[in-house]
């Protein structure tokens, strides 16, 4: 079975307690450990949530107002979609009256004693990690029999081309690192493939920018067609403005390198040696700077006082900023850009041309407010995936780039689209590099609508699944 990153996880615990004061401390020990809780003050109530919820993990004392975590057991192990529930028994007192109630019956954990934090949040990562770690509820797709090979794709609109970057429209953020087939909607455009893509938001809209300079396939030959906006520029006043970009590299001589190099891309790069002066020259004059690149961000005094100013500035007007890394985790948003090193001048040019391009002017010329589009080419993002797993809520993707919190996702899978009546798709709630394979992601996606009940989700999945034909058993090695 494949071990999937437990950072994509967010765990839900039902806390069962007789008295809401007693279970104040524990919500907030869990709660800051990072799991999400929801307290219950009745058996009652403690069955309600759980069938809402389908939590990875109820935590309930033994004698409650209305009954026993006994009774509460019972209650669940005779729901066909429940009773894989782990439950963790806390017993305050060691008494016939609390101790009576937990014979026969298959707890998943116990904690003995009055409440203390560090034994007892230990004793939940014991169950979580023994029955839990993904989901209780969690089926492998290769143990269900489904086909485990998929397409995901993202629907945009490609609108032009700003400079040397083609613009699309859609309502996703595509990760620099991502290499996407863009398939236009109609037969007379060819495929082509899209890669260190740039992401822009203004308001509620999300455009990517991709160089066209790295785009391939039969699909290039349209691209290159494109309508170019014309964007604040007008050639009758002269020539090609000379965009600046504050420069932070505490090697002069590579500063020097690049600052030739670029000259000719009318790109004028100013040095700042040190992150101090970055700020400074950020802080008294940021509107005339196209953006800032800095050769790393360390976690010290000077980077603090760097995120402070950087973090005041006009949402609006704040320039781009282009961090140099050597992590494979650092992740780049529509504000902030990483940049692995060592990189190439190629590189480099092109995320600085990205960079240039100013959200609220791509709008205003390729949003859906615009007075006169450009052009609008319907196409889809597609990559290939493989579906790891179903559980409570959706399931879990192995992809070979990140998929960024929030994003929309279409599935191309025959069972699953069956299953989801005709749905095809998914959002994205979490992403993280696999230990083994840093360059393999998993990526957690929700197929839930907002407020259904996880429950009735999961019956109507489990009468699909029930459908399939049995796994032939592999032979013993």
């Amino acid at each position: 079975m494949t071990i999937i990153s437990p950072t994509i996880t967010q765990h839900t615990i039902v806390l069962c307690i007789e008295k809401r004061e007693r279970g104040i401390a524990t919500q907030a020990l869990l709660t800051k450990a990072g799991f999400r809780v929801v307290m219950a003050l009745s058996l009652y109530d403690a069955l309600k949530c759980i069938a809402q919820e389908m939590p990875h993990l109820v935590i309930s004392e033994v004698i409650l107002s209305d009954g026993t975590a006994g009774t509460l057991y019972d209650r669940l192990q005779a729901h066909e979609m429940l009773k894989k529930t782990p439950i963790m028994a806390h017993v305050l007192k060691k008494t016939k009256e609390e101790l009576t109630p937990l014979s026969t019956r298959k707890f998943a954990g116990f904690f003995l004693g009055p409440f203390e934090p560090r034994g007892f949040l230990a004793k939940v990562y014991e169950v979580i990690r023994a029955h839990a770690a993904v989901s209780p509820y969690f089926l492998d797709a290769e143990s269900l029999g489904i086909k485990t090979d998929l397409t995901i794709s993202i629907d945009a609109a490609v609108m032009g081309r700003a400079g040397e970057q083609m613009v699309s429209r859609s309502g996703t953020e595509v990760d620099s690192a991502a290499s996407m087939v863009c398939v236009p909607a109609s037969p007379d455009f060819g495929p082509a493939v899209l890669r260190m893509a740039t992401n822009l938001r203004s308001g509620d809209e999300i455009f990517n920018m991709f160089p066209i300079s790295r785009i391939i396939g039969a699909g290039r030959k349209w691209v290159l067609t494109l309508p170019e906006f014309n964007i604040g520029a007008d050639a009758s006043k002269g020539p090609e403005k000379v965009q600046k970009v504050v420069f932070y590299e505490p090697n002069e001589a590579r500063y020097e390198g690049f600052r030739e190099l670029l000259k000719g891309y009318s790109i004028d790069l100013v040095h700042a040696k040190t992150l101090p002066m970055a700020t400074a020259m950020v802080k008294r004059d940021f509107e005339s700077i196209g953006c800032v690149y800095l050769h790393e961000l360390l976690n010290d005094a000077s980077s603090i006082e760097w995120k402070g100013v950087f973090a005041k500035l006009p949402a609006g007007r704040k320039p781009p900023l282009i961090v140099g890394t050597t992590s494979l985790n650092s992740r780049s948003t529509a504000e902030t850009r990483y940049l692995k090193r060592p990189f190439g001048m190629g590189v480099f040019v092109e995320m600085l041309q990205a960079s240039f391009e100013r959200a609220d002017d791509i709008a205003s010329v390729a949003g859906k407010n615009a007075a006169t589009t450009t052009a609008s080419v319907s196409v889809k993002y597609q990559a290939p995936a493989i579906l790891i797993g179903l559980d409570e809520t959706g399931g879990i993707l192995q992809v070979r780039f990140p998929l960024l919190k929030g994003s929309r996702l279409n599935i191309a899978h025959a069972f699953l689209q069956t299953a989801w009546e005709g749905r095809v798709q998914v959002q994205v709630v979490a992403s993280a590099p696999t230990e083994a394979k840093p360059d393999i992601w998993h990526a957690r996606f929700e197929a839930i609508d907002a407020g259904m009940s996880k429950v009735k989700y999961w019956e109507k999945l489990a009468k699909h699944l029930a459908t399939l034909p049995p796994v032939p058993a592999k032979p013993a090695a």
